[in-house]
């Protein structure tokens, strides 16, 4: 189990995609949030993903009610993989810009 302190610096070496790609992969959004001590891109991911998800849902619902639900569930599937590292990396970021804070204060 990595420190506090261990975690912080973990953040600040993640400034690429490499992770916020990852997240889709599962567990890894797990073994992130263990080794870098946060769970802000696991959450920004996920929470974000299923608010997408339910508003594209409730959005085709209204526009076409006899829309073929396999199609819905396909279409809503590519919007989850293109969404997720988006989602993750700016969960990222703000963990790194508190990480940096933390830090800084020490």
């Amino acid at each position: 189990m990595t420190t506090k302190l261990e975690g912080f610096q973990n953040r600040q070496k993640d400034v690429g995609w490499g992770y916020a790609i990852a997240h889709v992969v599962p567990f890894v959004g797990l073994y992130y949030a263990i080794t870098r001590r946060t769970v802000t891109p696991l959450l920004f991911a996920f929470l974000g993903n299923l608010a997408i998800g339910f508003a594209y849902g409730f959005i085709v619902a209204i526009i076409n009610p006899t829309y073929d639900e396999k199609k819905l569930e396909n279409s809503a599937t590519l919007i989850g993989l293109v969404t997720a590292p988006i989602l993750a990396k700016k969960g990222i970021e703000k963990a790194r810009k508190y990480g940096k804070e933390k830090i800084d204060s020490n």
